[in-house]
């Protein structure tokens, strides 16, 4: 009996320790849905917009024609910028003092940096516009395991996102990947591809054909702030979304440092001046002569 009750316990025991195991296993890590983690990014995108940061930045632009360098200030009434190079060659003095005239002009006359600010007050709101659709616009996967930070998504047209503006229209059209850091959850990358051709007005007022491509790669410049490092857009039709970026452009940009956030046109002016004046800039200039 004794051996029989000692058996029973026993039982009893491998029994109940079979019970307990599976709350012994760890717990899984859950894993953040892809909409739910573009959305924290994208709100921390529109928060970051909010807030008085202007920067200075070098820029290589190829537009068309157009191949310049150019050093750019950003401030309250809009960005300013100065040509430093055109087509891999400095300036020459006609060029310089036609660049001279044209900021100090900006800077002089009333009324001359008007439509400069309204572009990129339009240009701002767009982008605002932009960045709340996407969050809805989308249907989101992640596309692989993370790699350190950063985390790679797909995206395609949500069917049930019905967008109401132009530029709404175009960027639902839009497929691609989008790269994110989930821990500071900031935009690193996206890159997008138009699906097929969208026509306003049954293309009288105007129309984006299928198969342009576009990109743009951000990167952290201070503990809060991201700025876009690279543009490169391709599009063809006769409408687009942003006064400050073309459908055939590539722009480049770096050396990305704060200036005050109530920074005048003047005061601006003068980065321009000393970066234009620098022996950085002069031995630049001298040795590709």
């Amino acid at each position: 009996m004794q051996f029989r009750a000692s058996f029973v316990v026993a039982l009893l025991g491998l029994g109940l320790a079979a019970v307990q195991a599976p709350s012994q296993t760890p717990t899984r890590t859950l894993v953040e849905s892809p909409h739910q983690l573009v959305a924290d990014v994208m709100y921390n995108e529109l928060r970051d917009r909010e807030c008085d940061s202007f920067w200075q930045y070098r820029s290589v632009r190829v537009s068309g024609s157009q191949e310049v360098v150019r050093e750019q200030v950003e401030t309250g009434q809009g960005p300013i910028f100065r040509v430093l190079e055109d087509h891999n060659h400095p300036l020459n003095a006609q060029q310089r003092q036609k660049e001279e005239q044209r900021l100090q002009d900006l800077v002089t006359r009333p009324g001359a940096m008007n439509s400069i600010e309204q572009d990129h007050l339009r240009d701002e709101e767009r982008l605002k516009r932009i960045i709340q659709m996407l969050p809805e616009a989308f249907l989101y996967e992640y596309d692989g395991p993370a790699e350190g930070d950063e985390v790679r998504l797909t995206y395609h047209p949500n069917p049930a996102y019905t967008p109401s503006t132009y530029e709404g229209r175009v960027i639902h059209a839009l497929a691609g990947t989008l790269v994110v850091n989930q821990r500071l959850k900031r935009m690193v990358a996206m890159k997008g591809t138009m699906l097929y051709r969208v026509d306003f007005g049954y293309g009288l007022l105007g129309y984006v054909d299928k198969g342009g491509t576009f990109e743009i790669q951000r990167e952290q410049v201070s503990e809060t702030h991201w700025k876009t490092h690279l543009v490169d857009v391709h599009i063809q039709g006769r409408v687009f979304l942003l006064h400050s970026v073309a459908k055939d452009q590539r722009e480049e940009r770096s050396n990305f440092h704060p200036v005050p956030h109530d920074i005048s046109l003047a005061a601006a002016k003068q980065l321009l001046d000393q970066v234009a004046g620098s022996p950085a800039m002069a031995e630049l200039t001298s040795s590709k002569r």
